[in-house]
């Protein structure tokens, strides 16, 4: 016959009334022992699991909960508590994603916050709104131990950033409403346009879109449709951008030219007059008018010189700084770089430019290659699905967005009190192509090095701290540093 199997609710009795049992025990004080309750669970939960004659036990069916939690008590409240399943399931994929258990753990404990603040019992749809108000009940909450204060920020802002990851995850976070756009037909169908016919990229059409929709809407605030938009109401917008607005004659002439080349595409397709596009007359800008501003060469080596420690963050943006100042690619370049994108045993580095996604290879410089190599093997976790060589230093693991390329470069550059307009990683391409227009190399392998559609382009460079122009037959990427 097999031998009985014995549940938690008989071995938590029986630790009950070993807890009581008062005779010949000297030792104990007071009518009940708590420690001798719990030592006589302990020993008996591992006893009976070394002999196979307990059931098994509700932890042990979350193996996830059970590497979260050690204390018992805290692992039942987290299982016992409504969705569950929900719960798991964003939290198996922040584990998947590389988070550390210290991570899960209090993710873990804020779902339960976000649930009772936001009475979420059951899968419903919450607005922005609704968390943004129960996060601001979260941290005005005084009766929280260890808290400083009264009011806490950082309770706040987990709070917002949990909950609005785990709806979105759930499919149930609403969608705020999008403003307003006057002509959105029109304007989404040119979006198109400029994806599938044009072969723009989505940066592109991202930085033409802002100054389209604001010129739509100051002809809808005219009252006025595309068909009876006149060149005067263009001009009017113009003036006013550069006369109440502050734009330059620069930043006019570009927000000219991207109405300009929508009312063509609004021509072709009927929606305006003929010959509207061409009667839009931008300011004069004469060329060379606004030369790039970048650093000094000796300024970018005393940069990297600085960021290279050994401190893990200095080690990932190190070699960060050394792809925008060697190569100079630009920040969405480096962070849409993939492992697969290094090929090692050849020398070479596969790149997808981020203009019309041209493909582009370049020879591994040394420098470069040790820089991210180090930085792979002593500080990226590689234990996670991510492809993208740069991510977050913290857990849950995610890849680098162009602020926080942004970020690694400007507080490197802003201590150096340099007399420059930027301070991102561009001012970095710029200083690149100064540099080896300083060192002779001719435009045309330039160009090909910055991945510049127009030859023009690169020719600004020349009108940049030029030291001498000689002609050389090859350069090597090693001699930069």
């Amino acid at each position: 016959m097999p031998l009985a199997q014995y549940t938690l609710d008989q071995i938590e009795k029986s630790a009950t009334d070993w807890a009581k049992y008062q005779y010949n025990h000297p030792q104990k004080r007071g009518s009940f022992s708590k420690t001798g309750e719990k030592r006589f669970i302990w020993f008996a939960k591992d006893w009976l699991k070394k002999l196979d004659r307990i059931e098994p036990l509700p932890e042990e069916r979350i193996p996830l909960f059970n590497k979260i939690f050690e204390r018992r008590k805290a692992l039942l409240h987290h299982i016992e508590a409504p969705l569950l399943e929900e719960r798991l399931k964003y939290l198996q994929y922040l584990a998947d994603s590389g988070a550390k258990q210290c991570t899960l753990r209090r993710i873990s404990q804020y779902l339960l916050i976000i649930m009772d603040y936001l009475d979420f019992l059951k899968i419903r749809m919450v607005s922005v709104n609704e968390i943004a108000n129960a996060a601001e009940k979260w941290a005005t909450n005084k009766t929280i131990r260890r808290r400083i204060g009264d009011y806490s920020k950082f309770a706040k802002a987990r709070f917002i950033r949990d909950a609005i990851n785990w709806f979105e995850m759930l499919g149930c976070l609403k969608k705020q409403n999008e403003p307003y756009i006057p002509f959105k037909e029109q304007f989404e169908g040119y979006n198109d346009y400029m994806l599938n016919e044009q072969g723009l990229s989505v940066n592109t059409i991202s930085g033409r879109s802002l100054p389209l929709k604001d010129f739509l809407k100051k002809i809808n605030e005219k009252d006025k449709t595309l068909g009876t938009v006149s060149p005067l109401d263009i001009d009017e917008v113009l003036i006013k951008k550069h006369n109440l607005d502050g734009y330059s004659r620069r930043s006019v002439q570009n927000y000219a030219s991207v109405v300009r080349s929508f009312l063509r595409y609004a021509e072709d397709q009927g929606w305006c007059r003929r010959g509207l596009a061409d009667s839009i007359k931008a300011p004069r800008v004469y060329k060379d008018e606004s030369l790039p501003s970048s650093p000094y060469w000796d300024d970018i080596k005393k940069m990297l010189t600085r960021s290279k420690t050994d401190s893990p963050t200095d080690i990932r943006d190190y070699a960060v700084l050394l792809l925008l100042s060697v190569y100079g690619l630009r920040s969405s370049e480096v962070v849409h770089l993939r492992l697969e994108d290094f090929d090692w045993e050849n020398e070479r580095l596969y790149l997808r430019r981020a203009k019309r996604s041209k493909p582009q290879i370049f020879p591994l410089s040394q420098i470069v290659g040790e820089a991210i190599l180090h930085y792979i093997k002593e500080v990226r976790p590689n234990n996670f699905l991510l492809k993208e060589v740069f991510i977050s230093r913290r857990s849950p693991y995610r890849p680098l967005k162009t602020s926080a390329i942004y970020q690694i470069v400007s507080r490197r550059l802003k201590p150096l009190q340099l007399k420059i307009k930027h301070h991102g990683p561009h001012a970095l391409r710029h200083g690149c192509a100064t540099h080896l227009i300083n060192e002779g190399i001719s435009l045309k392998e330039i160009s090909d090095h910055l991945g510049h559609q127009n030859l023009e382009t690169t020719r600004i460079y020349t009108k940049v701290d030029l030291t001498s122009l000689r002609k050389v037959a090859e350069f090597k990427l090693d001699s930069l540093l």
